[in-house]
């Protein structure tokens, strides 16, 4: 999957100015991350102009010292690059470690990262993506609804990178039960040196619960008041190892829209986390179901419910019924949004996308993989307007595909194997924007997994979890 990917339209306006990113090379020692693994990294970037693109990728250690830097080569207009990191030769060389990146370009380009621990030769087999951060994505308060210290084999971290140029953060953070009562308040989370990032451990932090009490969210800030970005990697080592990773968020929103919500639907299940952010104010709202479920919720500042879709015995469910969309609208309150996919037993897949909370007639698909070296996409999109649309998928091969009549909140999946009315060639890399046709307003997330059955192809070792979920860009 780590491959370079050409002829790959960018369609994407999304303003750049330099993104942070969080990559491994693929030795252990030097890493600071705490989910188990020997990890690799690979750098995606798309050209989203006509215009060719210079890209400068700046590696930092976690001193905010500059290690080396690497330009690619030039990326035409439209086209897409994939970077594993490993391979990068510069000078001075890239030792193996952990390392925050700063990606600059001279035309406005998209960025994200995809990291797997393939290369151990015991398990665990796990995989995660997130995607990077424009910088005015960056802020001072970020935003973390789903943290886990032990929670039912449950853990996680927070890497927090300062993208101030010049100014060390102070990092600390109040941490929240689901009730919104503080369990522990204004946290040194130790300091971060400009540019670079710093990874903390749930179960590194004094004062916080473990066990079934161990699931709490977070606000992290700096005592300088500078701008913040970060991810929150989770993972498990037991039934089945499994590792995901979602965005920060820098502040909330009265609506939101879940475009993949799953009940036993090929197996898999999902859970999604609704937090009020909001300093004052009660978040009273609803979550309504594609298929006009309702669940009511009133959450006081800070706090956060979780809806696990086998627990709602109105829901359908199976391979035919069991995939689901959601909107989430408050009257009151500012929220954000978190979605967990999993396998409860077998191969262990596990993935997390932030929900979306903007919809647009066009969505980038950034990453289209059909067949490719074994894995394959799933683009979920989700009618949110309130009538019927058709949504096509339009590729940058000049394939495209069409579901007619899809209903008023409802969502569409657009599977990407032979035996599910693909129309892309075989091992196919592109990209791609879904769009509506009559205007109407969609979101979409893209999940790529292995295929195991494809003609020549060894398939990942089981269990595995090479699941991975990154949200499409709103044009």
């Amino acid at each position: 999957m780590m491959r370079k990917i050409r002829r790959a339209f960018a369609l994407s306006i999304f303003f750049l100015g330099a993104l942070a990113l969080f990559v491994f090379t693929s030795q252990p020692a030097a890493a600071q991350t705490n989910a188990p693994g020997v990890w690799s990294s690979a750098i995606n970037l798309q050209n989203t102009t006509t215009s060719p693109a210079t890209v400068v990728i700046t590696f930092y250690d976690t001193s905010g010292n500059v290690v080396t830097t690497y330009t690619p080569e030039t990326l035409a207009g439209g086209e897409a690059l994939s970077i594993f990191v490993p391979s990068i030769t510069t000078s001075p060389a890239l030792p193996s470690g952990q390392y925050s990146v700063v990606v600059s370009s001279d035309v406005q380009i998209l960025a994200s990262v995809n990291t797997a621990s393939t290369s151990s030769t015991s398990a665990p087999w796990t995989a995660f993506a997130y995607d990077g951060f424009d910088s005015s994505q960056a802020g001072t308060s970020l935003y973390f609804p789903g943290n886990y210290n032990n929670y039912f084999n449950f853990f996680s971290e927070l890497v927090i990178q300062n993208t101030d140029p010049s100014t060390t953060a102070n990092l600390k953070a109040t941490f929240r039960d689901q009730s919104g009562s503080v369990i522990a308040s204004d946290v040194s989370l130790g300091s971060v040196a400009p540019n670079a990032a710093r990874t903390v451990a749930m179960s590194s932090v004094a004062g916080l619960p473990s066990g079934s009490s161990g699931i709490f969210g977070a606000v992290v800030t700096s005592d300088e008041n500078v701008n913040l970005v970060g991810v929150a990697n989770i993972w498990r080592t037991t039934p089945t190892a499994g590792t995901a990773s979602y965005s920060g968020f820098t502040s909330g929103s009265t609506e939101l829209y879940a475009p993949s919500l799953l009940n036993n639907y090929f197996g898999f299940n999902s859970a999604i986390t609704i937090q009020n952010v909001h300093s004052t104010d009660n978040a009273i709202g609803t979550l309504t179901y594609s298929d006009g479920t309702i669940e009511n919720f009133n959450l006081v500042p800070g706090a956060a419910i979780d809806y696990f879709q086998p627990n709602n015995p109105s829901l359908p469910s199976g391979n035919s019924n069991g995939l689901l969309a959601a909107e989430v609208q408050v009257t009151q309150g500012s929220v954000v949004g978190l979605v967990s996919q999993s396998v409860p037993s077998g191969t262990g897949s596990f993935a997390s996308y932030n929900v979306p909370a903007s919809a647009a007639s066009s969505v980038n698909i950034p990453s289209v993989l059909s067949d490719y070296y074994g894995y394959f996409s799933a683009v979920t999109v989700q009618n949110t307007g309130s009538t019927s649309t058709n949504v096509t998928i339009d590729y940058a091969n000049g394939d495209s595909r069409t579901i007619n009549n899809v209903a008023a909140g409802a969502t569409v999946n657009f599977i990407h194997l032979d035996n599910a009315s693909d129309v892309l060639p075989f091992r196919t890399a592109t990209s791609a924007t879904v769009s509506s046709s009559n205007g109407n307003p969609l979101v979409a997330v893209i999940q790529h997994n292995t295929s195991p059955n494809v003609a020549g192809y060894n398939s990942a070792k089981t269990p595995s979890d090479y699941l991975l979920a990154v949200t499409g860009v709103a044009e």
